[in-house]
């Protein structure tokens, strides 16, 4: 997120609150997860949004901190945006558990192993809701059959909390 415009951050955070309002009407707090680092030159995010049943958020943030703390990973409270901001192109990983519940941010080491330290967080979820398969994403591929099928379902909840934009580029006037 250090790289987007400001409008860009705006409509991330339009579609987090939508998606935050679906995952709630279907009785799950939402759990977020960004991570940053530069590859080739080239700022890379990932920014990931999950459902999970409140009984889990508390283990799935103890997981995360613990994990982070093995691998020195200092999480720290934040309290605005303006922070993480303030990380430029160094590499982070940032947290929110729950609803409504604050951001921890961690710089990580430039010169540290990032194949084995980006999954950290995903590893540590998977763990706290015991589903320990789905922390490599590659496990969780199924048949398109099924993936059409997923997606499907996936819209038809989302479908009365996907955001509508105006179009300000609309030739047609």
């Amino acid at each position: 997120s250090v790289s987007l415009t400001s409008e860009q951050r705006a409509e991330m955070k339009v579609f987090e609150e939508a998606l935050r309002k679906c995952f709630l009407k279907e009785g799950n707090d939402m759990l977020m997860w960004e991570r940053h680092l530069i590859t080739k030159g080239v700022s890379h995010m990932h920014y990931q949004l999950l459902p999970v049943a409140p009984r889990f958020i508390e283990s799935a943030f103890e997981n995360v901190i613990g994990a982070g703390k093995r691998n020195k990973l200092n999480f720290q409270k934040i309290s605005d945006e303006s922070e993480v901001k303030a990380m430029g192109n160094s590499p982070f990983i940032r947290i929110r558990f729950g609803n409504e519940q604050p951001s921890y941010l961690a710089k990580v080491d430039p010169h540290a192993e990032m194949k084995f330290l980006f999954p950290l967080v995903r590893r540590s979820i998977a763990d706290a809701i015991g589903q320990p398969g789905r922390a490599n994403w590659k496990r969780c591929l199924t048949d398109k059959q099924d993936e059409t099928r997923l997606t499907d379902a996936v819209k038809a909840k989302f479908e009365k909390f996907e955001p509508q934009f105006d179009d300000d580029d609309d030739d047609d006037e």
